[in-house]
């Protein structure tokens, strides 16, 4: 690890004395402190970052974007019995993405990207991650098609978050390993704008392929995703997306997710915005067939503060922001969460957050998540951060 850090450091070292035209550079500092609970059970956990970035131009039709990482994290034990884990400081690479953009002709482009750059499908609930590779997008009109290939194995296994299989589950149970399972990832998609009026169609298909041929599991998976989206109106905006997981593990597997969201907007009312959303990942319900739990490529959270993972439950949820001020807005958040069994529980949050000017933002969150069993489950967080 220590070798890659120092590669990363060489390369910006390297455009950092190169041609200054246009150069464009900073820091971000960011520093978030959260106070949770659960029964007698309380804990503090403190995290900071600073992330060095610059951009620059290469050529005519590409930039540069390079950042390195600095963080510390502690998690602290207050109660019952005090105890902490603390990581003094871990360098790593952050986005390392030269990225490109060339017209064709009048109604065509093509865009690119390779590096160290993000991958997210259409929902953002397959595949959401930082991978190593490289991305494509050709404009035809108003047809944009995608392709991008990434192999998470030189990622931190905390920013990959990957739980497809038990080899995933012993890799980030393991604090002597650093790097996310070995994985590629390939996607291939097309969105239509607008073939029906205000409205856009689309579908991405996604594949990983388990590299780890050395593990007690090879797990494959591909999935494919269409939506659609549009607008109602001036203030009305929805989506919906469903997406089909085929899988081998070696033996053949598939499940579904699906979700779907309501936006209003008014912006006269001191920046109203209401929302109303459904997100759904199926289980194995009989436990015999070959419908397995929905298994996505990078794992998440269907609540803020409790943790139910996006596998064999399902989430409505109701949110709810105004701006009653210059730089200041101001939301509250329930959800009820349920799994092939029942009700899991119940959450409700609030936040604040302020920008008084771009530099500058700070974010206060608290809730509690109230489950069907057990103990109720709350959180106090602030998050602030500064760009020089």
């Amino acid at each position: 690890m220590k070798r890659i850090n120092l590669v990363a450091m060489a390369l910006v070292a390297i455009v950092a004395v190169g041609p200054a035209t246009a150069l464009d550079f900073g820091l971000d500092i960011t520093e978030k402190t959260s106070l949770s609970g659960a029964g007698d059970e309380v804990a503090l956990y403190q995290k900071n970052q600073a992330i060095a970035w610059l951009s620059l131009p290469v050529g005519a039709y590409s930039s540069l974007y390079a950042s390195a990482l600095y963080q510390f994290t502690g998690d602290f034990e207050l109660s019952p019995n005090a105890s902490a884990a603390i990581v003094p400081y871990a360098f790593t690479l952050g986005r390392f993405e030269l990225e490109g953009f060339k017209s064709l002709d009048s109604g065509s482009s093509l865009k690119w990207s390779v590096g160290r750059v993000p991958f997210q499908d259409y929902s953002g609930r397959i595949v959401n991650s930082l991978l190593d590779g490289a991305k494509a997008e050709l404009a035809l009109g108003t047809t944009l098609l995608s392709a991008s290939a990434g192999y998470s194995g030189l990622i931190f296994k905390d920013d990959a978050s990957m739980l497809i299989d038990t080899d995933d589950d012993n890799i980030n149970s393991d604090d002597g390993l650093v790097f996310a399972p070995k994985r590629l990832v390939l996607s291939m998609g097309a969105r239509f704008v607008e073939l029906l009026a205000l409205h856009d169609f689309g579908v991405d298909g996604w594949a990983q392929f388990d590299l780890d041929s050395g593990g007690s599991a090879v797990t494959h998976t591909q999935y494919l995703e269409p939506y659609i989206e549009g607008r109602v109106g001036r203030t009305l905006r929805w989506r919906f997306w469903s997406a089909l997981e085929l899988g081998q593990d070696p033996d053949f597997f598939y499940a579904l997710a699906s979700g779907a969201r309501l936006r209003m907007t008014l912006p006269e009312t001191y920046g109203l915005r209401l929302t109303g959303a459904l997100s759904w990942a199926g289980g194995d319900y009989d436990g015999t067939g070959a419908m397995a739990a929905f298994k996505p490529v990078t794992s998440s959270s269907l609540s803020t503060i409790g943790t139910t993972l996006f596998s064999d439950a399902l989430s409505a949820s109701v949110d709810a922001q105004v701006s009653p001020a210059r730089g200041l807005a101001v939301g509250s958040n329930c959800a009820a969460d349920f799994s092939a069994d029942g009700y899991l529980g119940f959450e409700i949050s609030g936040r604040a957050a302020y920008r008084p000017v771009n530099d500058f933002s700070a974010t206060f969150t608290g809730g509690a998540f109230i489950p069907s069993a057990g103990d109720l489950q709350w959180l106090l967080m602030v998050t602030a951060e500064v760009k020089l």
